[in-house]
């Protein structure tokens, strides 16, 4: 009996060591921030980098400025074009580096960004899409297509064990991209959602800012909203500023002529969208 009491408390004592070695051992740990058991410097690889995608939708609000109609007709100026404000829809994929323990608490992360929205200029605007001495004048149906890359931070927030890169993050960012205008001068009826416009496309250098915040739902599946800005040149826009133009689809859906001026302007746009994401984890 003396015997097996003895071989007990042997097996006691040898357990009770190797449990204390093990909690004095920070890398058996289970921790919420992944660098915390690294006894090297984080790197850009350290924990998990997570991709994503997005699908978003929202409105965009075209900022007024002035057209310069570069054909010879006159006024040369028509200042505040009023191009609507209408629907949105596009986009993301992306990538995230967690970076924070070399970058103040803050993760990069580049993204690549797409999407569409309408800028019709109804009628009617004098000398743009209007003839204020005839008294005749039309829609000049517009639709935008940006697509861009972005450079972003984040600041995760709620960072566990569940969710090591954070639950929710606000996160700021800057890019550049393609933007394109198309343009159909002398519509009547306005663009429908799924009709292309081909008559008259302007593509162009265009320059993003953007800031948002994403909280997950579930560790994979995140809602997001974010406000976009961006600044785009264009030197070959148009419009039918005399409104000579006949109705887009006329005489049975077969195309009326459709008479166009040239002009530039610069297009300021504000989007605000709302979309929602896919996550994943990736251990380099």
């Amino acid at each position: 009996m003396n015997a097996r009491i003895s071989a007990m408390m042997c097996l006691l004592c040898v357990l009770g060591s190797a449990d204390l070695t093990r909690a004095e051992d920070p890398s058996s740990q289970r921790v919420a921030d992944p660098y915390a058991v690294s006894a090297d410097p984080p790197t850009m690889s350290s924990g998990t980098l997570e991709p994503y995608i997005s699908v978003m939708a929202g409105i965009a609000v075209p900022r007024s400025h002035d057209a310069t109609f570069t054909d010879g007709t006159s006024p040369t100026i028509v200042e505040n074009i009023d191009y609507q404000t209408k629907h949105s829809v596009g986009g993301n994929a992306g990538i995230w580096f967690p970076t924070r323990n070399k970058l103040w608490g803050f993760d990069l992360g580049v993204e690549i960004t797409g999407f569409i929205w309408y800028a019709d200029v109804a009628c009617c605007v004098n000398n743009y899409n209007f003839d204020p001495v005839a008294g005749t004048g039309t829609t000049t149906e517009g639709q935008g297509i940006y697509v861009g890359s972005n450079f972003l931070v984040r600041y995760p927030i709620a960072i566990s064990e569940s969710y090591p890169n954070g639950r929710w993050f606000p996160y700021v960012g800057i890019g550049v991209g393609a933007h394109q205008m198309a343009q159909r001068p002398g519509g009547r009826l306005g663009t429908g959602f799924y009709q292309a416009i081909t008559e008259a496309r302007d593509t162009t250098v265009a320059f993003m800012g953007v800031g948002g915040i994403k909280a997950h739902l579930f560790k994979y599946v995140a809602v997001f909203a974010e406000a976009k800005y961006i600044h785009a040149h264009h030197s070959g826009l148009t419009s039918d500023r005399y409104g000579l133009s006949e109705p887009t689809f006329a005489n049975g859906g077969i195309q009326g002529q459709v008479f166009v001026n040239p002009y530039e302007s610069t297009i300021d746009t504000i989007f605000a969208h709302a979309g929602i994401s896919i996550h994943f984890d990736v251990r380099p």
